[in-house]
């Protein structure tokens, strides 16, 4: 951690806490609403959400879709690149809930502060899935951990 990137991690706290909560206000008072280009590119996307209309879009219907989101931040990285503008790298482990069931996962995040009038503000935002091998092998650890009795029956013949 960078000396004096406590803002940073504080707001990490509260960026969980309103997902968490599934509070889209709470999240877009967040974001830099002065910058145009804003980017947040959530993981199960091709392209960028670019501006504030299509952040908000995007945070209003995750917020309003789901009937549960869980966020959990693990090992952060916060360094201060300037004293306008501060970096977050951090592991996510995230859980949502809808009328289909449950799915979640771990995601790598990177995020770009910046300060402005005396606030700091979120401007780029992006979210990358762990390949699909490392999934594989984290969910057969935390199995193995827990037992024999924990590794889920086949349902299909091999």
């Amino acid at each position: 951690m960078t000396k004096g990137s406590g803002p940073i991690e504080a707001l990490l706290s509260k960026w969980s806490w309103a997902w968490s909560n599934r509070d889209p206000q709470a999240i877009l008072s967040l974001w830099d609403n002065s910058d145009v280009e804003a980017t947040y590119l959530p993981a199960e996307r091709h392209d960028p959400l670019i501006g504030l209309t299509a952040v908000s879009d995007y945070v209003n219907s995750m917020c309003a879709v789901h009937d549960q989101v869980q966020h959990r931040i693990k090992s952060p990285i916060c360094r201060l690149l300037s004293n306008k503008t501060g970096l977050a790298f951090y592991s996510l482990d995230w859980m949502v809930r809808d009328k289909r069931g449950p799915i979640g996962g771990t995601y790598r995040v990177t995020a770009v502060w910046h300060k402005s009038n005396g606030r700091w503000r979120l401007f780029h935002y992006a979210e990358a899935p762990l390949a699909p091998l490392l999934e594989l092998q984290s969910f057969y650890e935390s199995v193995a951990a827990e037992g024999l009795k924990a590794i889920p029956a086949r349902t299909q013949p091999l």
